[in-house]
């Protein structure tokens, strides 16, 4: 069921009404909204239905144990069962091979034949964001941020929850699990606030990311050895915009299905290309993943050891790389965003020392700091967007060749590298404006935005529906 399809949209009126229907009776309007995310799983790949379940089942029963039990030493172990669990569970579908494959090359680098057969491992949609939204439970149950266990039914529909299943956000428990306790009052603002993310995130996707993706990005990486260089780096960049506008476009369709549902979801992504660091890029860049990483890997890690913050952050960031996928162009990937952080927590350092204060980017250079931190990640995500680190060389090594290949920049790229710049780099207060004005419509326009969502999903949607952010 592809989310800017027909079907997806006939499914989500059958959920919102039935929703309405059982507004008077939550427990039944909580079941009701488990079953229906079970089935939409079902029909993206019914086979991992039971995964689903398990990482429910497992995450819950050691939640169960951190607050019941009253040995220390088993609340910890409980805890630490679970993420052992998980991510076993994350590392055999996703992982297997990749470390298989790195041990059978230090065998046959020592002259030994291959230690571990590879095999054909099907990878299940989203299991990275369901590890890490299932193991924030037992965790902010032992570090405090949740007081109390959940029901087994709430908890179900924290994990299974379709409108960010697939791609996140990633909504850790002590965010989520409260909302469930309380009774879900929809208002008309809420839902036409919910439709105008929803119909802000189609357009982001059908109309902007996937024709960057079909028109410039798909055909220069494909084989860049037939175009120019120029094009080549127009690609980079605009393979860059189609991340952004893929993955916030899926965040903006999720947060509007879930603010029509009555619930709210975090917010994922803070123009991240005006970013003037490489950290500050990370802080306005899938914010919730971002956030995940902080609080879950580096603030323990730095309490756990001694050891300086730069080697902590090239840790954190190498797990970042993995995470994404499995393949030495992600963990390359992240050692160079984490050596960049690093480097620039150095020379903060080293200012604070010499009692300097922190730079500040104002005109002229607050523009030419900003396409700095574009160009260096937009040219890291070469990386991210090929099948590995040889492909990623090619790709490099074309974009320093001739400017006299081909530069077949179609209107329809044109249009929407224009559109997406736009989009992005509007004033903020202009795009308040215009989302308040688009909440302010009438109710006979509830129907009519939803006639241009089914319009915009048949006619522009080209069979390629899948976000990028589903592989990981």
């Amino acid at each position: 069921m592809e989310l800017t399809g027909f079907a997806y949209l006939v499914f989500f009126l059958l959920v919102l009404a039935a929703h309405h229907y059982l507004r008077a009776h939550g427990g039944w309007q909580k079941a009701m909204l488990t079953a229906a995310s079970y089935y939409f799983y079902a029909t993206v790949d019914w086979r991992f239905m039971g995964l689903l379940a398990a990482f429910t089942v497992i995450n819950y029963s050691a939640g169960e144990v951190v607050m019941r039990a009253r040995s220390l030493a088993l609340r910890r172990a409980a805890v630490a069962a679970a993420i052992v669990a998980s991510l076993a569970m994350l590392g055999y579908f996703k992982y297997l091979n990749f470390f298989a494959a790195m041990l059978n090359s230090v065998a046959h680098w020592m002259g030994q034949d291959a230690l571990l057969p590879l095999v054909s491992v099907l990878l299940p949609v989203g299991i990275s964001f369901m590890t890490f939204q299932a193991i924030s439970y037992p965790i902010d149950l032992y570090a405090g941020r949740l007081k109390k266990t959940c029901s087994l039914g709430d908890f179900a529909l924290f994990i299974a929850f379709f409108p960010r299943l697939l791609a996140g956000p990633i909504v850790p428990a002590a965010y989520f699990l409260p909302q469930l306790e309380q009774p879900v009052r929809v208002t008309d603002d809420q839902r036409f606030e919910g439709l105008a993310l929803v119909l802000r995130g189609v357009v982001k996707k059908v109309l902007l990311a996937d024709t960057l993706g079909s028109h410039l990005v798909d055909p220069a990486f494909a084989n860049p050895g037939v175009y120019s260089s120029a094009f080549l780096w127009l690609a980079m960049f605009g393979y860059s915009l189609q991340a952004y506008l893929d993955l916030s476009g899926y965040t903006d369709m999720a947060l509007g299905a879930a603010r029509m549902l009555g619930y709210r979801l975090p917010s994922n992504f803070n123009r991240p290309y005006l970013a003037t660091s490489v950290a500050n890029f990370w802080q306005r860049w899938h914010i919730s993943m971002s956030s995940f990483f902080r609080n879950y890997l580096y603030t323990p890690l730095s309490a756990a050891w001694n050891a300086p913050a730069w080697l902590n952050l090239l840790i954190v960031f190498v797990a970042i790389g993995l995470w994404h996928g499995a393949g030495w162009n992600f963990v390359v990937y992240g050692l160079l965003h984490g050596s960049l952080v690093a480097l620039e927590h150095l020379r903060s350092e080293a200012r604070t020392a010499r009692g300097l204060p922190a730079p500040v980017y104002r005109g002229l250079r607050l523009a030419l700091q900003v396409t700095l931190i574009f160009s260096i990640v937009s040219l890291t995500r070469i990386l991210f967007r090929s099948e590995s680190l040889a492909v990623a060389g090619s790709y490099l090594a074309a974009m320093a060749g001739p400017l006299d290949g081909r530069f077949p920049l179609s209107l329809s790229a044109l249009l929407a590298l224009a559109a997406a710049a736009l989009l992005h780099f509007t004033p903020m207060r202009w795009r308040e404006q215009l989302m308040a004005a688009v909440n302010r419509q009438p109710a006979w326009a509830f129907g009519a935005n939803f006639a241009a969502i089914t319009y915009l999903s048949i006619v522009f949607t080209r069979g390629n529906g899948g976000f990028i952010y589903f592989q990981f």
